[in-house]
């Protein structure tokens, strides 16, 4: 049996040579998916587009995942949706990211595969761009929103806050949103499938 034991700041040592290493490894075998700005997860693929704002902090950059509204549109809506949640917002500092979910449905945020792509591209993220994995953060702006309700709580130790935008709960939970922040933005008189009834809720 070992007596011996590692002292604290030896394993503080080995963390941040395994976290190097984790960085170039995810570096070098992602280079392509960061250019062509795809990810994919067996036979599931993401688009996504991104800017960069602001200078990087010293302890890393933050990084935004903004989710698209549209829906049970034609895919060319949904494009159009994307396209406008790229310039939506313009954080002061951080890696803002929007991705083009993979398929054109009402449910289209939080179809079964979303979590792994979403937990490559924060990884990606990380890697490509020095973003502190303990600033994370999720926004979703209608069809986007009702994902965010499900993916805030589904993925709660993912995000350092979310923000919800004119989204519908449906049958979501909110109880793993404890120890999470968490906004809910919605007009007073968006009354579009009661969300606003909802939201007050």
């Amino acid at each position: 049996m070992c007596k011996s034991s590692l002292s604290l700041k030896d394993a503080n040592n080995i963390t941040d040579k395994l976290y190097s290493a984790w960085i170039e490894q995810h570096k070098d075998s992602n280079k392509i998916a960061w250019t062509q700005k795809e990810i994919a997860n067996d036979n599931l693929r993401m688009k996504f587009d991104y800017k960069i704002y602001g200078d990087t902090p010293s302890d890393g950059r933050s990084l935004y995942i903004s989710l698209h509204g549209g829906g049970n549109t034609p895919a060319e809506v949904n494009d159009q949706q994307w396209k406008n949640q790229i310039s939506l917002y313009k954080p002061q500092e951080g890696l803002y990211i929007a991705p083009r979910a993979p398929w054109n449905d009402w449910n289209m945020w939080f179809k079964p595969g979303i979590d792994q792509l979403f937990d490559e591209l924060i990884h990606l993220s990380i890697a490509m761009e020095n973003v502190n994995p303990d600033k994370v953060y999720l926004l979703g702006y209608s069809a986007g929103g009702d994902g965010l309700y499900r993916m805030a709580s589904r993925m709660a130790d993912r995000w350092a806050a979310a923000s919800m935008m004119a989204g519908h709960p449906g049958e979501a939970l909110q109880v793993n949103l404890r120890n999470l922040p968490f906004m809910i933005w919605m007009g007073e008189n968006d009354a579009a499938y009661d969300r606003n009834k909802w939201a007050e809720k």
